[in-house]
């Protein structure tokens, strides 16, 4: 670029900083000067450089966690001849496309958004440092793109909101040499703008995969064929770690949205639309009124979009709650041992009318939870009892565990009765048969030391 850069020593707005030799006094790279959040950079040989946020620069430095248009985008630009910079000759090396969505009226806190995410892109999931702490962020990193999601209230250190920001940052120019962008007047041109918006935005959003958690911790409530397979589709690393091809990855990404939409309460991802819906709608909004021809690709992604109501700023009710978001159709329900729907019996019901199948299943699993727990219990018990006074313990008399069962022959139960400081406790069946494997492990008997048969 053609460029005076004794413009911006000129300016006094601009103060430059340089590292210098301490013995000759020579300086050492680059002058730097920072002003309003952009960084003005003139390197040795008399180029120069612009990085920084654009949209800090036109809230005066403060931040850029407030909603930024097409409009703002313009008037920042503008202000930039001030420093000689025109934009049909400023060269871009790189980029990001980002929106801060106010989760607020949700009442869906940043966390759940981003422990939602599964899979996006193909790329390994890395965590962002903000302000000194881990998890309040994530990036994945492909070849020449970053996408990132974060929380961008606790970034900027906002309590009044909760704010997520989403963001595609392009690293390498590369990335978007077939949409014809390569200067800051390309990014203005709303043609180029709306494409790759559409393309390298939001379509990534489109296949990023989320799931929420806590809609579906267990996959009782499933179809019994799809119990299994949900098994893998809720484990980011199964999305990561198996290669397929895109169309298979698109199938099993079908299926478990398929599966969130029947028998979760709501769809994260369907939310997280609607906000970014809700936020282009004010993107593309200009101060001339609510002409939206300009930017019609992108009020059509989402369709139908129930976060907004065009040609207002006022926000609507983002869906988030447990009832279903067509007009006019009951909540359906279904039962939690087979899946089968019974949205037509009582209000209560939990499981289906199938000859109380379902009914008595459900009753045994609880059954079988019980006695699990009781049975561990017991082994715990055994086990202390081994290890405290092991030594001390008095086998009074046994079957053989190892004994083999005849056919036709009924087996005898084993029982050991073990003297304690002169008291007696009896062990029966599996118990009995645990104590005496543990028994063994601790006196490390052989074969040598059989145990005897009564």
């Amino acid at each position: 670029m053609d460029f005076d850069f004794r413009l911006w020593e000129n300016d006094l707005k601009l103060d430059f900083t340089v590292v210098k030799d301490c013995r000759s006094k020579e300086e050492i790279g680059s002058k730097k000067a920072n002003y309003r959040g952009l960084n003005f950079i003139i390197e040795p040989l008399g180029k120069v450089k612009i990085k920084g946020s654009i949209h800090k620069y036109y809230n005066e430095g403060y931040n850029n966690a407030t909603r930024f248009t097409y409009d703002d985008f313009q008037e920042a630009v503008n202000q930039l001849a001030e420093f000689g910079v025109k934009p049909e000759t400023a060269i871009l090396r790189g980029f990001e496309l980002g929106l801060n969505l106010d989760t607020t009226a949700c009442k869906i806190d940043n966390k759940t958004f981003l422990d939602s995410i599964l899979y996006c892109r193909g790329a390994e999931r890395s965590d962002m440092e903000i302000n000194g702490k881990m998890g309040l962020g994530y990036t994945y990193k492909t070849t020449n793109t970053k996408y990132k999601f974060y929380d961008k209230s606790a970034q900027a250190k906002i309590q009044t909101s909760e704010l997520l920001r989403i963001e595609t940052s392009f690293n390498r120019m590369r990335a978007v040499e077939n949409y014809g962008i390569t200067s800051l007047a390309d990014l203005l041109d709303k043609e180029k703008l709306s494409k790759l918006i559409l393309d390298k935005y939001l379509k990534p959003i489109d296949e990023t995969i989320f799931f929420e958690w806590e809609q579906i911790k267990t996959p009782r409530r499933l179809p019994a064929k799809y119990r299994s397979k949900f098994k893998d589709l809720r484990n980011p690393d199964w999305w990561i770690k198996d290669d397929r091809c895109r169309k298979e990855r698109k199938r099993n990404k079908l299926l478990l949205e398929k599966l969130i939409n029947q028998y979760a309460k709501r769809n994260i991802q369907n939310i997280l639309k609607d906000l970014i819906s809700l936020e282009l709608s004010a993107f593309s909004r200009t101060k001339k009124g609510d002409d939206y021809t300009e930017f019609e690709s992108l009020n059509k992604w989402n369709k139908p979009n129930h976060a907004a109501k065009k040609g207002t700023n006022t926000q609507g009710i983002v869906r988030c709650d447990s009832h279903d978001h067509r007009e006019g159709k009951e909540k359906k329900k279904h039962c939690l041992i087979c899946g089968k729907e019974i949205t037509g019996q009582k209000t209560d019901s939990k499981y289906c009318n199938n000859q109380r199948k379902c009914r008595d299943k459900a009753y045994n699993l609880k059954v079988s939870e019980t006695r699990k727990k009781k049975k561990s219990d017991k082994e715990k018990e055994i086990l202390k009892l081994i290890k405290d006074i092991g030594d001390k313990l008095s086998l009074t008399r046994t079957t053989n565990p190892n004994r083999k069962k005849t056919k036709g022959v009924k087996a005898r139960k084993t029982s050991i009765i073990v003297t304690v400081n002169g008291k007696r406790k009896y062990y029966h069946g599996s118990q009995a048969r645990f104590f005496l494997n543990e028994f063994e492990k601790k006196t490390e008997y052989h074969e040598t030391n059989p145990i005897p048969v009564l």
